[in-house]
């Protein structure tokens, strides 16, 4: 007798480089970078410029349609030695007349003091210190070039000795800026030295060199440009990384003697992004729609959200999509995504697939999921469990959202923003209502994570508010016919409203009902405020469909034959504890360890201890593999993920910072243990989102989050669990 199977399909994996079009980096026209480089004659000094060059490129690079180069030189092509000089090439360069849009970055490097006045000179080879104002350029004069300029984004850099002198001249110099000019550009200026400071030729590539290494590995800027105060802080973090690796000596270096920080001396725009700042760590998502309606259409990022959920899959280049069966589940959902208006409540226990099911809705419901030759195969399932495409209007997950930010999102995604400078709760809410309560297009709106809500119960009486009507069937008595298709009630739009959320497992009462929730849980919140509202539980005797879910993951894999698949199923099904979560990560076990590891009963043991135990075997596993962490480390490092506040922690400092407090002892080389930890097994325990425009990393799921902020506190099962447990 043939084994019966769920519906059960593959997919691509994903593949290194994702395959739709990556969007513009939000660049506009190409940029500019006017180097002013004024040699004294040393060959050390050109070998400096060429290491800053170097280094500049990284940043600006002149290749493809990034930036437009122009090196200082005299028409015949000797450098700079004159005042003269210098301002026929400022006129020539065309740099005071630089398109509005173009971002425009002046270098200047080149030896500069301080005159007794306090004003800043650039010194050039014919300088005399009798005539500094005929035979010097103010340093002034030089970054104002730019600064009143026409490009709206400028940036200049003074690599020359004691630079940040220059200071309070050009603050001085603003009120001469018209007000137009201030207001609607970016304008900033970048000291390499200190007053008192001379010019290090290798020191500015060498700081620029670490920064970018740390803006394309641990910063993790979510933006294609940055902030003056962003930049600063990474050359800042890069000058104190160099000065830390230097030789000790017995005694502190003095200020001077230590590595010079860049500093801003405008402050006015730092915090505003430039794009005479791009930042090289930016990775750009793929476009997932049209520019038409890239406004409302579902992100690259959105589409992996609910994508991660609905299929099933172990990581991002697992290819399978190992949602089997709960086909009753998916077609009650499918059903609904298609019912003329109604709420439907779908709960269940921590990690019983209540996300899984509403994702597959989202996913399977997308326009650009189906129409992706990548995904193709995904919608072979039963038809009646398939929603038809766009049945899903805006899907959000309520995790760490309060009622505003929420409301904003469904609002935007509907196309129902209210007027212009309404920012309160209630005009978000005022014109959501609105748009519900008009004729129109039916609209299906999911809300998962309920529990994980910035407040949780505020949230579902407010954010929810205006769909309590929206969803509300037509009232009729009884003998009363349904209503025509004419008058205001035949005219309201029809509105479908799939929620999530957690809740405890029910326990069988005597008479074989579950018995009621508890008065503060929030599914009795959800059906007071929501008396029309189905309910559906998806952990009502889920063994069936976690056994058919462990099966397809084994599935065709190496070393795993049909009789040691079903003895897997077996053995995994009888210790998830209906918990699709910890199914999950004892099949990943066994796909990386093979059969043998059915016979081992402290693996077993540990399996029945539930996330806890299967934890603690990976992170064994993962220090076994050279993975370049300590059990300690790896504990601290994804507790600390779990710790996070907001969305998420970000690598940077923080996530180094908040392991330390946790192992209440600095990290070694965080970076580094960071790096590791992401490349080995245990980064499958995590998961990715922004924030801040930073790329944040917390525990897969809630449930993991809060076995991780107890432990080690959190009490390991010791049942004993026999090896083979009798078939079903």
């Amino acid at each position: 007798m043939s084994e019966r199977r769920g519906p059960v399909v593959a997919v691509a994996a994903e593949p290194e480089a994702p395959q739709w079009p990556r969007g513009p980096l939000e660049s506009g026209p190409r940029g500019l970078l006017v180097g002013l480089v004024v040699p004294d004659g040393d060959p050390s000094f050109d070998e400096a410029v060429e290491e800053q060059l170097a280094a500049l490129e990284l940043w600006w690079p002149r290749d493809g349609e990034a930036f437009d180069w122009r090196l200082s030189k005299t028409p015949e092509g000797m450098p700079l030695s004159t005042r003269h000089e210098v301002e026929a090439y400022l006129s020539a360069s065309g740099l005071r007349d630089t398109d509005a849009e173009t971002p425009l970055v002046l270098f200047v490097s080149a030896h500069g003091l301080s005159a007794k006045s306090s004003r800043h000179y650039l010194r050039l080879p014919d300088t005399s210190d009798e005539r500094l104002l005929a035979t010097a350029v103010p340093t002034s004069a030089l970054a104002y070039a730019a600064l009143d300029s026409r490009a709206r984004d400028v940036l200049v850099i003074l690599n020359m000795c004691e630079s940040a002198a220059v200071q309070g001249e050009l603050v001085a110099l603003q009120d001469d800026l018209a007000p137009a000019r201030k207001e609607e550009a970016r304008l900033n200026v970048l000291a390499t030295t200190e007053r008192g400071r001379t010019v290090l030729g290798l020191e500015l590539a060498r700081v620029l060199s670490r920064a970018h290494h740390l803006a394309t590995t641990s910063e993790q800027i979510a933006h294609p440009h940055l902030t003056m105060s962003e930049f600063t802080q990474l050359l800042n973090r890069a000058a104190k990384l160099l000065e830390e690796e230097r030789p000790r000596r017995r005694t502190a270096r003095r200020a001077h003697a230590r590595v010079n920080i860049p500093q801003p001396l405008l402050t006015q725009w730092q915090h505003e992004r430039s794009r005479a700042l791009p930042n090289p760590g930016y990775e750009p998502s793929p476009r997932v729609a049209e520019d038409a309606v890239s406004d409302v259409a579902a992100t690259f990022d959105e589409l992996e959200h609910w994508l991660e959920k609905a299929s099933g899959r172990l990581d991002k280049a697992d290819g399978g999509w190992y949602f089997s069966g709960r086909t009753s589940l998916n077609r009650l959902l499918a059903d609904f995504v298609q019912s003329p208006r109604g709420t439907m409540i779908v709960t269940g226990g921590a990690g019983t697939g209540k996300s899984a099911l509403l994702g597959r809705m989202v996913t399977l419901s997308d326009p650009v999921f189906r129409s992706e030759e990548r995904y193709k195969t995904a919608l072979d399932g039963p038809p009646e469990t398939i929603p038809p495409p766009g049945a899903v209007s805006a899907a959000i997950s309520a995790r760490n959202h309060t009622a505003l930010s929420a409301l904003r999102r469904l609002g935007e995604a509907l196309g129902c923003a209210p007027p212009e400078g309404s920012v309160e709760l209630g005009d978000w809410q005022g014109a959501l209502e609105e748009f519900l309560a008009r004729p129109g297009d039916p609209v299906t709106v999911v809300v998962d994570s309920l529990d994980e809500a910035y407040d949780p119960t505020h949230f579902i009486t407010t954010a929810l508010a205006p769909f309590v009507t929206a969803t509300r069937p037509a009232r009729r008595g009884p003998g009363v016919p349904a209503p025509a298709g004419r008058g205001p009630a035949a005219r309201r739009r029809k509105v479908r409203l799939l929620l999530g959320v957690r809740s405890a497992r029910p326990t069988a009462a005597d008479d074989g009902a579950p018995p009621p929730p508890p008065a503060d849980d929030l599914l009795r919140e959800l059906a007071d405020r929501f008396p029309h509202a189905r309910t559906v539980r998806c952990d009502t005797d889920p063994d069936e469909d976690i056994d058919a879910y462990v099966r397809v993951l084994l599935r065709d894999q190496e070393q795993w034959d049909a009789a040691a698949v079903r003895r897997a199923a077996r053995v995994v099904g009888a210790r998830a504890a209906g918990s699709f979560l910890h199914a999950r990560l004892a099949v990943e076990q066994l796909r990386a360890a093979g059969p043998a590891l059915l016979a081992d009963r402290d693996w077993l043991n540990r399996v029945g201890e539930g996330i806890t135990g299967l934890l603690r075997t990976d992170i064994e596993l993962a220090v076994a593999a050279g993975s370049g962490l300590t059990t300690e480390e790896a504990v601290g490092l994804l507790r600390a993920s779990a710790f996070a506040l907001g969305r998420g922690v970000a690598w940077g400092d923080v996530w180094p910072a908040l392991t330390a407090a946790v192992l209440q002892a600095p990290l070694e080389d965080p970076d580094v243990k960071i790096r590791h930890l992401l490349k080995s097994r245990l980064a499958g325990y995590l998961t990715t989102d922004h924030e801040d425009d930073r790329v944040v990393y917390r525990p897969a799921h809630e449930q993991l989050a809060q076995i991780l902020r107890r432990w080690p506190d959190t009490p390991p099962d010791t049942r004993e669990a026999p090896c083979d447990p009798p078939a079903r």
